[in-house]
């Protein structure tokens, strides 16, 4: 049955509802995530492959990833830390097997330190020491995602560098490394902030969702199948609005693509819907 995971930034702890299956939760069961962590970001996977979900955090304020694993009898009741690097104020996170040896790896965001940073996993709940990626002097990554850009069956990263108003794409070559970043404008002062992933022209390519929260709206740029990305059209999301997250689903059952947009500055949720034969 469904379960909802959230952050409590405010707090510093993770807290979940166990759903009943009939649309009902418990009460919020609580997790501390340390004092002044600042969480802003989980997930739930399974990280030491005993078939049991896991919980990670990202926190923002104490620069570090933690893993909660679950115990057979009681949940969540083993934390493990991993360092991110001083000041590394870590936004958001992507979970996928980047050296396809079959275990979750974690990608994050340092928006303190101009980087990306990837923690392989050894699939027993443990993980490497981060490895980086430089994404611009000034740049203040704050999103990244993963998909297979240049369709090689291996996964690339994109990442949505907010000061530098642009997206960036590091292609992987399969071992856990990645190339150097190649960026793409996402206009003057977009301040682009929020990336997702999908293929909205059904032409067997990946293009890239990105919410500009500088611009106030959200961009889609489109993708060649090569690692590379041209053209790019935007809409506006309102004077006021300010969307720190951007995602992607079919939300009219029609098959095609759909964009869901948070919008912090006007209390709601905008929904972009793809008109067949016409591009979003």
């Amino acid at each position: 049955m469904p379960d909802i995971l959230v952050t409590n930034y405010g707090a510093d702890s993770v807290g979940i509802f166990f759903g009943y299956g009939d649309g009902s939760f418990t009460s919020q069961m609580i997790f501390p995530t340390g004092i002044g962590s600042k969480p802003i970001a989980a997930a739930i996977w399974d990280f030491n492959s005993d078939n049991r979900s896991d919980i990670v955090v990202v926190n923002y304020n104490s620069d570090n990833v933690i893993l909660l694993l679950r115990d057979s009898s009681q949940p969540f009741l083993t934390m493990t830390t991993f360092l991110t690097g001083k000041n590394s104020n870590l936004q958001y996170m992507a979970i996928a097997d980047v050296n396809k040896d079959n275990f979750l790896d974690i990608i994050v965001a340092n928006n303190g330190n101009d980087n990306i940073g990837i923690l392989l996993g050894y699939g027993n709940g443990s993980l490497m020491k981060q490895i980086t990626y430089a994404t611009g002097n000034g740049s203040s990554p704050s999103s990244v995602a993963v998909g297979d850009f240049n369709n090689d069956s291996l996964a690339d990263i994109a990442v949505a560098n907010t000061g530098a108003n642009n997206v960036g794409i590091l292609l992987g070559y399969g071992n856990g490394t990645f190339s150097a970043i190649t960026s793409y404008s996402t206009g003057n002062v977009s301040n682009p902030y929020s990336v997702s992933v999908a293929d909205f022209n059904n032409d067997k390519c990946l293009d890239m969702a990105v919410s500009n929260l500088g611009s106030k709206s959200v961009q889609v740029l489109y993708g060649y199948c090569n690692g590379t990305f041209g053209d790019s059209k935007s809409y506006s999301l309102g004077y006021t609005s300010i969307s720190y997250s951007v995602t992607v689903g079919d939300f009219n059952r029609d098959t095609w693509l759909d964009i869901a947009a948070a919008n912090y500055g006007t209390d709601s949720v905008e929904i972009f819907l793809q008109a067949c034969n016409t591009k979003l």
